[in-house]
């Protein structure tokens, strides 16, 4: 087959669906399939380059609330050239359909997430709310061939979507590094945070934005501060440089409610030293208000952390072993959860058994959503 994948990033942009992406096309190639990406530049690459046996175009697309719009003329040589196409929410989506039906080429689009009245949750402007709930809901109703990352997403997409299309529900996977790789990558966890010898760490690694609960935790770090300061508990985050306005917000709200001392802030890291720091953390905590699939929470539970996560989206479907949920949004919950793990350990947490998220059951999938796409069978 000859899959054209169009999506509004790609790596080096650094994200979970980005990694999905990448590793799905190396994967077609390996079996044989052609596949060529056209995508944004938000990496810091323009113009064409050979990965791993495909062409990637990187396109100089200008911005709009954050995503690159698609150019047209961008994308009609390699839907000429195509069997396939595959593309992502949100800006690439809806001309990418469209274009595709001109050419009379099958497209099926990934919803990562629907997010539906959850808009609102996020966009203080209600008129950019209303916005981005209506441009949602045009996509949802203009794609008639659907691929869910997770049960949580096509619930979420048979439910907001009055008329829906064909569904493929194909788990997101992820793939580790060796363990001698992890070891090699950098220092560990303690060392990252310089912890003290009596002290523990309470790990989030993630974007600093609202979606990821990351000002939910910091409202229980409120609550819960001299429980935190009496156990010499700390809080270790990972921060992603973006959103800045996100990562602003959380550094003014430490210093109003005065809780640097509780509180340590490093920046991004590249994957396997971060995986290494995660697989020494104490405890990890997912506060996630929505999930598609929940790539922090699998991390953690493959390293055998024990987690403290909400209950939104994925993440029941993801997170296994130690774990505890807490109710989504609500800070005095997680801040319960905290206490108890800060006071007992893990004796209260659930024992959930192991899942797996594996490459070629995926990569099967996705082959054979193709194949139906192409001979017009009905879904199987």
């Amino acid at each position: 087959m000859k899959i054209a994948v169009i999506v509004p990033h790609f790596p080096p942009h650094i994200g979970g669906g980005e990694q999905l992406f990448l590793a799905v096309c190396q994967s077609l190639v390996k079996r044989g399939h052609q596949v060529r990406v056209v995508t944004g530049n938000s990496g810091g690459i323009t113009g064409g380059r050979q990965m791993d046996g495909f062409e990637v175009r990187y396109c100089n697309w200008r911005m709009l609330f954050g995503q690159p719009v698609l150019r047209l003329r961008d994308i009609r040589e390699v839907l000429e050239w195509c069997d396939i196409v595959h593309t992502s929410v949100y800006s690439t989506a809806l001309k990418t359909i469209l274009a595709a039906g001109r050419v009379r080429k099958p497209c099926v689009v990934t919803f990562h997430e629907v997010m539906g009245y959850k808009w609102r949750l996020f966009e203080p402007n209600p008129l950019k709310a209303m916005s981005f709930m209506a441009y949602e809901q045009l996509l949802l109703h203009s794609a008639r061939n659907v691929h869910t990352v997770s049960l949580s997403t096509e619930r979420d997409y048979r439910t907001t979507c009055r008329k829906p299309g064909r569904v493929f529900m194909i788990p997101n996977f992820l793939e580790f590094p060796e363990e001698a790789a992890i070891v090699s990558a950098g220092i560990g966890f303690r060392e990252s945070f310089a912890l003290q010898q009596e002290e523990r760490g309470i790990l989030y690694f993630s974007r600093p934005a609202a979606i990821k609960g990351i000002f939910v935790l910091l409202d229980a770090v409120r609550i819960l501060q001299e429980t935190l300061r009496n156990g010499h508990v700390r809080i270790c985050m990972i921060l992603a440089s973006a959103p800045e306005k996100g990562r602003q917000q959380a550094s003014d709200f430490l210093e109003r409610e005065r809780l640097s001392d509780l509180v340590i802030i490093r920046n991004s890291m590249p994957r396997n030293q971060q995986l290494r720091v995660v697989s020494e953390a104490d405890l990890c905590v997912i506060p996630s208000i929505t999930e598609g699939f929940g790539f922090a929470a699998l991390e953690a539970c493959h390293y055998g952390r024990p987690v403290i996560c909400s209950d939104a989206g994925s993440l029941p479907e993801v997170a296994f072993g130690r774990v505890r949920f807490f109710r989504n949004g609500d800070a005095a919950d997680l801040a319960a959860q905290m206490r108890l793990w800060v006071e007992e350990g893990t004796e209260a947490f659930d024992e959930i058994p192991e899942k797996h998220f594996d490459r070629d059951p995926s990569i099967d999938a996705y082959v054979r959503m193709y194949e139906t796409l192409l001979e017009g069978k009905e879904q199987t």
